[in-house]
């Protein structure tokens, strides 16, 4: 093992720039190809090799840091470079060929025209609520705060409608997560009254 190897090395480890910009000078497009051939074409959809490799340097640099390696030579390097980017490669063809992602499951955008092809495009799956359904939602909700007698249910009622959950509004109000989900459930039986009249 040469000293010139060692003093890069160390640098390497140190995350000292001159080192750093020499081994991507040197690894980072053999890396590159090598992610490329090895990456499945319908996996280039959902994963890019310049990713994998990233991300096999970055595992490389952090056990290299942490002392986990003994390199006597480029050769020893270059292999664990290609093992852990393989690896990487493998690790994410298993994550995204699971079947509740796998990549037989994705279907073309497109399908049968609709109705709304004449108006020239697809309609959103959802658009949300219309205005009118907006002003509707507005006075319900302040009928049913003002409906309330009780301070406490109010402001269970405000937090939750700010999408806070019931660990955060026992935390914000000083009481059990209990007594907020018996308030929110009273408050739901008055609102389920109110829809019902």
């Amino acid at each position: 093992m040469s000293e010139r190897w060692e003093e890069w090395l160390a640098g390497l480890r140190q995350g000292q720039p001159e080192a750093v910009a020499d081994f991507w000078k040197q690894f980072g497009e053999p890396l590159l190809r090598l992610a490329d051939q090895n990456l499945q074409h319908r996996l280039r959809r959902r994963v890019d090799p310049e990713d994998l490799v990233q991300s096999a340097v970055r595992t490389f640099l952090r056990r290299l840091h942490g002392g986990q390696f003994r390199l006597d030579d480029g050769e020893d390097l270059w292999g664990l470079l290609c093992a852990i980017t393989l690896n990487k490669t493998r690790q994410q063809a298993r994550f995204h060929g699971r079947r509740k992602r796998g990549l037989n499951r994705e279907q073309a955008l497109g399908g049968q025209p609709s109705q709304t092809e004449s108006r020239g495009g697809w309609e959103p799956a959802d658009d949300g609520p219309s205005p009118e359904d907006a002003v509707v939602l507005v006075d319900l909700v302040e009928r049913l705060l003002e409906g309330s007698a009780d301070d406490e249910e109010r402001q269970v009622a405000q937090l939750r409608l700010e999408d806070l959950t019931c660990d955060e509004i026992a935390a914000r109000l000083g009481c059990s997560e209990r007594t907020v989900r018996r308030l929110l459930q009273r408050i739901r039986g008055r609102l389920g009254r109110m829809l019902a009249s």
